[in-house]
């Protein structure tokens, strides 16, 4: 197997230039007078030149003084820096660090900003101290977190074989073929078992092979409430929930189709922040509302304030973009006299604060009328002598008197059939989360949305057989509405109730469950989707690490980390079994011991990169290489 380690770091390049040059500030002081000394030293080294340097030819640099200065000011945490004080606020430019209290372009800057967060907890109880990932401080580690990953494990669920116990172990099924030919013909229903950043990453590359673009992502993440699953131990908890969303709303803007929307359901924890976020990376020109969603009818448990309603903020990809209201009632319209424009229905002519006021003739009683008092005509009166030229603004042949004897025919064909979209669409009754847990078929999930708010929202936003992405699949609500709706869908869940709950409602909803929405569109069942599991490599002895409570199988457990899992470059050719002899170890208590085991490996060898599929080491069998190879659109 191939080893990422680095040899050099950034990190330790800067030691070498402190070093070097007496100190920080002296450093600073030669990088601000370009100094022959320090640019001399720093083409020396092709990690420094390739990093501080612009190529203009090949024996002609530009130093970026800012870049390196910026560098030299690092507070280096881990193989992390934040490029911006630590403090969360509005700042002028991206790379400025001076905050603001007046207008101008602003962006939200906080810790941290500049990094990765992977966020690696599969279970809701897990708390996690993570590592921020830096572009320049980490950069190849960040390219091989990024690359697509090998799926392991491929499962068809259809009508036919839902009842089935599969073998999890096992790509050797009766599925097999029906499998491989769904993969090279079709763009699958997709459910992803893995870390959804990487999982995202990965979906870019098969995306792109099968040219396709998502239409519509809805997402509900975690809130950052303490309540939630984010539970991460770290005193930029705040920061670290940006840098996480970020991450992920970076790449999920590329899937998206010029026409493509996202709905992102938050509450007042981090709303406002959220909001600036998302306008820095989706546009501000592209926000089009924050729309409250009533989500509880009371909160007894409220101390100072009952807070019963959250949001859902909506971002188009570009001005291409059209959300669909929902479809107005237009059964009044007629065509009695067969009128060769359609079908039509009768509007009133006149409106109030109109100053269009002037007589008209009708011609059957060459009665003059007037609009009624305190209103004014809709049109101009060029406009008016030509509707009644044309026979659409319509005199009553006969009528009582005080009774006006006129009207214009608004027909089917000049209206949009769709209301516009409101921003208050989502305050009805029926989208409480209390509807969810009465009437939906959620198995036993905490907190799932109602099967109606996701179909409105897909309503608005989609038509059939549109592509629809959630990679925070949950219960998999939005999922089992898009099925329902005839709307393509891929979800990505990367905690372990992926296969009691999701997995398992989806089954559910192929045999044709009832709850939510089935039976107001009449849903029968049908239709298939594909379970698929990123290879786990790391994340796997991760996951027993923090399983086994029996010392002697936890010390065997940790021997065969050396042959077995990839090692963090930073153990400086240590190894796990010289780790786990020496006295400091063997002092901790066992908690402690798993941390020091997990902080060994190498973080970006989680999930196996496709182009190790044929690793012998891995040991994948012909069938997973050849479902790979059609799921990817890979030719032999």
């Amino acid at each position: 197997m191939n080893n990422f380690a680095q040899d050099i770091t950034l990190k330790s390049l800067l030691n070498d230039l402190e070093n070097h040059f007496d100190g920080s500030q002296n450093l600073r002081l030669k990088a601000l007078a370009y100094d022959d000394d320090l640019l001399n030293y720093l083409l020396a080294n092709d990690v420094l030149k390739n990093t501080f340097f612009k190529v203009i030819t090949a024996n002609n640099f530009v130093f970026l003084k800012d870049e390196f200065l910026k560098f030299i000011n690092l507070r280096l945490l881990s193989n992390s820096y934040t490029a911006c004080a630590n403090y969360i606020g509005l700042s002028f430019e991206k790379k400025q660090e001076k905050f603001i209290k007046t207008d101008g372009d602003v962006v939200l800057n906080f810790p941290f900003k500049d990094g990765v967060i992977k966020g690696g907890q599969t279970k809701d109880e897990q708390k996690l101290n993570e590592v921020f990932l830096n572009n320049i401080l980490a950069k190849d580690e960040i390219d091989v977190l990024f690359t697509p990953k090998v799926i392991s494990h491929f499962e068809l669920i259809s009508q036919q074989n839902s009842n089935q116990n599969s073998n999890q172990n096992s790509n050797q099924n009766s599925d097999y073929e029906n499998l491989l030919q769904i993969l090279q013909t079709e763009n699958p229903n997709l459910l992803i078992k893995g870390n959804n950043l990487i999982a995202l990453h990965t979906l870019k590359y098969y995306l792109q092979q099968r040219k396709e673009k998502v239409k519509l992502i809805y997402i509900d993440p975690p809130y950052n409430t303490g309540n939630d699953s984010f539970n991460y131990n770290d005193k930029f908890n705040h920061s670290t929930w940006l840098c996480f969303m970020k991450n992920r709303l970076e790449i999920a803007k590329q899937l998206l189709s010029d026409d493509g929307v996202i709905f992102i359901q938050c509450d007042d924890n981090e709303q406002a922040y959220l909001k600036v976020l998302c306008d820095e990376i989706f546009g501000r020109e592209n926000y089009l509302s924050s729309c409250p969603r009533k989500s509880a009818s009371n909160r007894a448990m409220a101390k100072e304030f009952s807070i019963l309603h959250d949001y859902i903020l909506i971002y188009k990809k570009s001005g291409n973009a059209k959300l669909y209201g929902l479809e107005k009632d237009v059964s009044n319209y007629k065509n009695p006299d067969n009128d060769p424009n359609g079908e039509w229905t009768t509007s009133n002519p006149s409106m109030k604060n109109s100053n269009n006021i002037f007589e008209v003739v009708n011609p059957y009683t060459g009665q003059k009328d007037f609009p009624p008092q305190g209103r004014g005509w809709v049109f101009t009166k060029q406009k008016m002598l030509q509707m009644i030229e044309d026979k659409t603004f319509i005199f009553k042949m006969e009528y009582k008197e005080n009774q006006r004897g006129f009207y214009i025919k608004k027909y089917l064909k000049d209206i949009s059939k769709n209301s516009l979209v409101n921003s208050l669409e989502f305050l009805e009754n029926g989208f409480l989360n209390q509807v969810a847990t009465k009437n939906d078929i959620f198995l036993n999930f905490t907190s799932p949305k109602p099967e109606a708010l996701i179909q409105r929202i897909i309503e608005i936003s989609t038509n059939e057989n549109d592509l629809v992405l959630d990679f925070f699949a949950g219960s998999g609500t939005t999922l089992a509405v898009a099925h329902k709706m005839k709307r393509r869908y891929i979800g990505i869940e990367q905690m372990d109730y992926i296969q009691t709950i999701t997995k398992q409602r989806l089954t559910k909803v192929i045999d044709g469950e009832q709850g939510g929405i089935s039976k107001s569109i009449n849903w029968n069942g049908g239709g298939n989707f594909v379970y698929i599991e990123l290879a786990e490599l790391n994340a796997k002895f991760k996951q027993k690490i923090n399983a086994v409570n029996d010392y002697n199988e936890f010390m065997l457990l940790a021997k065969n980390l050396d042959s077995k899992a990839f090692l963090n470059y930073k153990l400086d050719n240590k190894n796990i079994t010289e780790i786990i002899s020496s006295d400091e170890f063997k002092n901790l208590n066992l908690d402690k011991q798993k941390q020091m085991l997990i902080a060994c490996l190498d973080a970006n060898m989680d999930y196996i990169p496709l182009q190790e599929i044929d690793d012998e080491n891995y040991k994948f069998d012909a069938q997973v290489k050849q479902l790979n190879n059609a799921f990817y659109k890979i030719n032999n």
